[in-house]
């Protein structure tokens, strides 16, 4: 049905559509771009108050600086949603020094005709998902009791949640989507288009994020922002398995796509590129994906956040028997560190060393 054109009662004569454009003409333009796709994503967004706590902050057409080019550009939808009760924040006497809070960078696309996504065998560790933006460590320095080392782990690794489903087994993985497109009386693949268009901007938004966010060097209170970018299609998504003449065709609706940055920060210790990802999601899907998937996984994160601020914020941390153990379980035996522990444990390994005595000469 064709939206019908309709007047104010204060509008003048002279603003109405011209000759050789149509009603019709204008409502197809709009169906094919990108802005009414946004507007029911962001209305989404804006629901979720209704169906759980705490009030989404939704702005459209978000601008953030390219970090190549330096010009400014634009993404469809910057989400925000607190991950702690500010209520009880305002009310209470021991004010919390981090507070946990979801950010969704969301790019939309419409198409009749299908995304295909070539998707991969493995599963890679990707360490910039989700990118954590507002913390002055993107690491914690941690010291045991059974070993004189210093482990620095990253904090996704820190407090186990590299094992939560929404990083460990869903969804499906892919390094290299396209887009069909006609070509005369068939149907071709594109080339870089798809990726300049739809996972581009998400990146260069995401990057963007992290240095507005960075905390001054001054702070003792810090956000911490679980920065996830998504990129929404109202089209047809097609994932791949196999390669030449024996391939499968699957409709998904949810796919994460990895991309490799250039590293070239010096400090390993610190955050640097490498690779990145981001979730590409069927706008039919986008509500389940969103309370099923994101939101639990975020309050996990906010709960472990919060949980472990002190050694979030001073980038420090202890763990028992990290010597014996230092890949699984780390999190229930993660605390604060406190003065002295490390030379009380050195102190310890060197007295549980087998020293022979010397015998006394005559």
């Amino acid at each position: 049905m064709i939206p019908r054109l309709h007047a104010t009662s204060n509008n003048p004569s002279t603003n109405r559509l011209g000759p050789g454009i149509s009603e019709n003409d204008v409502s197809e333009a709009v169906s094919r771009s990108g802005y009414p796709l946004q507007t029911v994503i962001a209305d989404v967004l804006r629901e979720l108050v209704s169906v759980s706590e705490g009030q989404p902050f939704v702005q459209e057409e978000w601008g953030y600086i390219d970090t190549d080019s330096k010009e400014l550009r634009t993404i469809d939808i910057l989400a925000e949603r607190l991950l702690f009760d500010l209520g009880w924040l305002l009310s209470s006497r021991k004010q919390p020094r981090i507070r946990p809070m979801l950010n969704l960078m969301i790019e939309c696309k419409q198409s009749t005709l299908p995304y295909i996504f070539f998707l991969s065998r493995g599963r890679p560790l990707i360490r910039h998902f989700p990118l954590l933006a507002g913390l002055r460590h993107q690491t914690l320095e941690t010291q045991s009791d059974d070993d004189p080392s210093t482990w620095n782990f990253d904090i996704m690794d820190a407090l186990g949640l590299r094992l939560h489903p929404f990083l460990s087994t869903e969804p499906e993985y892919c390094a290299t989507f396209s887009k069909c497109v006609r070509g005369g009386s068939t149907v071709e693949l594109s080339g870089s288009e798809p990726f300049h268009a739809l996972v581009l901007p998400i990146l260069k938004s995401m990057q963007h994020f992290q240095v507005i966010e960075a905390p001054p060097k001054t702070a003792q209170y810090f956000d911490c922002h679980i920065a996830i970018g998504i990129g929404v299609l109202d089209a047809p998504m097609v994932g791949i398995h196999g390669s030449g003449q024996h391939h499968e065709l699957n409709l998904l609706p949810w796919v994460r796509v990895i991309r490799y940055e250039t590293d070239e920060v010096p400090d390993w210790h610190e955050t640097r590129r490498g690779l990145y990802a981001i979730d590409i999601v069927h706008k039919d899907f986008f509500k389940e994906y969103l309370l099923k998937h994101v939101l639990p996984f975020a309050e996990t994160v906010s709960g472990l956040a919060l949980k472990h601020e002190e050694e979030l914020v001073s980038g420090k941390a202890f763990a028992t028997d990290l010597g014996k153990n230092s890949r699984t379980e780390i999190e229930e035996r993660l605390r604060p560190r406190r003065p002295g522990e490390r030379s009380k444990a050195i102190g310890k390994l060197l007295l549980s060393l087998p020293f022979r005595k010397k015998p006394l000469e005559d």
